[in-house]
C-alpha cells in the first residue's frame, strides 16, 4: 500500500510540474509587437512564447497554430525585433506567407521545390539567412521520400533553387 501511495504521489508531482512548465512558456513576457507582427505573418492561435538562443542570438519565439492544425514557429532577435528565422514545422502546408524583406512568398517557393522533387511529401520548411549560401535568405523544404529524404534549397529573393540534398 505504501508503495502505491509513494507512486501515486511522485506521478502527480511530475504532472502537475510539466502542466506548470507548460504553462510558463504563454506567460512569458514576449513584447507585444513581436506577438503582433508574428500573428500579422501568420493568422492562428498562439501555443508557445518564450525566449531562447539560437547560434548564439538570443531570440523571441511565437509559435502559432492555423485553424487547419498547421504549426509555424517565428524567431525574432532581441533587441532590434528583427526577423531571424520561421520554421514551418507541422502540415497541412496549404497556406500562405509573406516573410516581406523584399523575399518571395512562401507559396512561390514551395511550388518551386515540389516542382523539383516531383511528388514527394513535405515534411517541415524553413526560411533563415545561410552561411553557406553567401549569407543570403533561404528557403529550405525538407520532403520524405520511400529512400530517405531530400532537402531543397531556395534563393528566397528570386526564386532560384541552389541546392538539392
Amino acid at each position: 500500500m505504501r508503495h502505491f501511495l509513494f507512486i501515486t504521489l511522485t506521478l502527480s508531482i511530475v504532472f502537475f510540474y510539466a502542466c506548470d512548465k507548460a504553462t510558463d512558456n504563454l506567460n512569458i513576457n514576449v513584447p507585444e509587437g513581436i506577438i503582433i507582427k508574428s500573428l500579422e505573418l501568420f493568422d492562428g492561435n498562439i501555443i508557445e512564447k518564450k525566449s531562447d538562443e539560437e547560434d548564439g542570438n538570443k531570440t523571441w519565439e511565437v509559435k502559432i497554430q492555423n485553424s487547419e492544425g498547421s504549426k509555424v514557429k517565428f524567431y525574432w532577435l532581441v533587441g532590434n525585433e528583427a526577423l531571424y528565422r520561421i520554421d514551418g514545422q507541422e502540415g497541412p502546408f496549404d497556406y500562405d506567407l509573406n516573410p516581406g524583406n523584399n523575399l518571395i512568398n512562401f507559396s512561390v517557393a514551395k511550388t518551386v521545390a515540389m516542382g523539383a522533387v516531383k511528388i514527394e511529401a513535405l515534411v517541415k520548411w524553413q526560411i533563415r539567412k545561410e552561411e553557406k549560401f553567401t549569407d543570403n535568405w533561404v528557403y529550405n523544404f525538407e520532403f520524405n521520400k520511400t529512400n530517405g529524404s531530400t532537402t531543397v534549397y531556395i534563393d528566397a529573393e528570386n526564386g532560384n533553387i541552389l541546392k538539392i540534398d
